[in-house]
């Protein structure tokens, strides 16, 4: 079916599935009810196993050998990937929750910055105006309780965002990088990061269950998905997808925990949809 899609198509297609599937990650964390560093951990864990199977399947080479010849970078972008999301983490425990998501927003605004300074790449008025749009969404969506965290947190969510968003445009610039390698190498960092402040041991049988779902299918799936549509896209228009994974992760919850979203969350939610659906369509001038 891909085959049959356009380049830009692609892109919109991979973005949309990866943050969609990324999303699904903080209903796991909500249902396990672990620590945030317990999830880490082992969604890492998983995320590195799925990897080490999946590298050699789709190159016939083992892992060790797949990282040799693809070079530092690979190495750069994990270890960026991990940075991001453990300051994530730090994050959330930080400061309040709306902080965060009101940052993150932010991301195709940074990836679009990294993008112009280090690789000349520019991002037209039409995804500006998204990226503006989708910002303007997500601050409807958490009205009312932004300033609540502290700078500390709100410092760290700033870190994660800047790291992923330089992903992007590394990822951008180096379409030829193993996608699934940079995952699993990512995976494996996040895990070791994870490991001094968690207590892996201490985590039930229930809760290894749904974070294996996560790690071993939905979570590297999401994340090789976004790495790849920045073959097909610039990097400040699969950024313009992050907003998505909140409104996704609100809909997920209010679907399968109960938890109805306010009339602020669904007129924000409609003004991010609409803004990516903007910021993504084919034109000549985003194309």
């Amino acid at each position: 079916m891909l085959t049959s899609l356009k380049p830009h198509q692609k892109g919109v297609a991979f973005a949309a599935a990866g943050s969609l599937l990324i999303s699904l990650d903080s209903l796991g964390f909500r249902l396990t009810e672990e620590t945030a560093w317990n999830n880490a951990f082992w969604v890492g864990c998983f995320i590195t196993v799925a990897m080490a199977i999946l590298v050699p399947l789709r190159t016939g080479r083992s892992v060790f050998a797949v990282a040799r010849s693809e070079g530092r970078m690979v190495w750069v972008s994990g270890a960026l990937q991990a940075v991001s999301t453990n300051f994530f983490i730090l994050a959330i425990d930080q400061t309040a929750v709306s902080n965060v998501v009101a940052i993150v927003a932010a991301v195709p605004m940074v990836a679009a910055l990294v993008a112009h300074f280090t690789i000349g790449e520019k991002t037209a008025p039409r995804v500006w105006l998204a990226i503006a749009t989708a910002i303007g969404g997500i601050l409807i969506i958490v009205s009312g309780s932004v300033g609540a965290g502290t700078g500390l947190g709100d410092l760290y969510a700033v870190i994660a965002i800047t790291g992923f968003a330089t992903n992007l445009v590394i990822w951008r610039k180096h379409p030829s990088l193993n996608r699934q390698l940079i995952v699993g190498i990512g995976g494996f960092l996040i895990a070791v990061i994870a490991f001094i402040p968690a207590q892996p041991l201490e985590v039930d049988l229930s809760a290894i269950l749904v974070l294996a779902v996560v790690g071993l299918f939905t979570g590297p799936a999401g994340r090789v998905s976004i790495a790849t549509a920045t073959r097909f896209l610039p990097a400040a228009q699969v950024g313009l997808f992050t907003p998505v994974e909140t409104v996704a992760a609100s809909t997920w919850a209010a679907l399968f925990l109960d938890e109805l979203p306010s009339t602020a969350t669904v007129i924000g939610a409609l003004v991010v949809v609409a803004a990516v659906t903007f910021g993504v369509t084919s034109s000549r001038e985003s194309a």
